[in-house]
């Protein structure tokens, strides 16, 4: 705590200062710093946490236009299977001669 304060403030407050007593905070244990990691260091750096990022992006735009191009050719074989029906509907439905 006088680490924190300084000594000269508890002392003018009334509290009395033990040399060389280590009591323990009140508050508990403080939260270790963690150090950001820096452009030399072996952490991940930006670009390629942005890279990340923008993955799934890029893999759902894909998958986007694989389904797009699915949709069209499931759009042409349903057009082409009408047109058969219909051929053969019309084929059937002509009295023999």
């Amino acid at each position: 705590m006088r680490d924190e304060i300084g000594s000269s403030i508890l002392i003018s407050c009334g509290f009395k200062i033990a040399k060389g007593v280590n009591i323990a905070s009140e508050q508990g244990l403080r939260t270790p710093f963690i150090a950001i990691p820096g452009p030399s260091s072996s952490g991940v750096s930006l670009d390629t946490f942005l890279q990340d990022q923008n993955r799934p992006k890029d893999e759902l735009t894909e998958v986007k236009k694989v389904l797009a191009e699915e949709k069209a050719l499931n759009a042409n074989r349903h057009e082409d299977l009408l047109s058969i029906l219909s051929a053969l509907i019309a084929k059937l439905a002509l009295p023999p001669s």
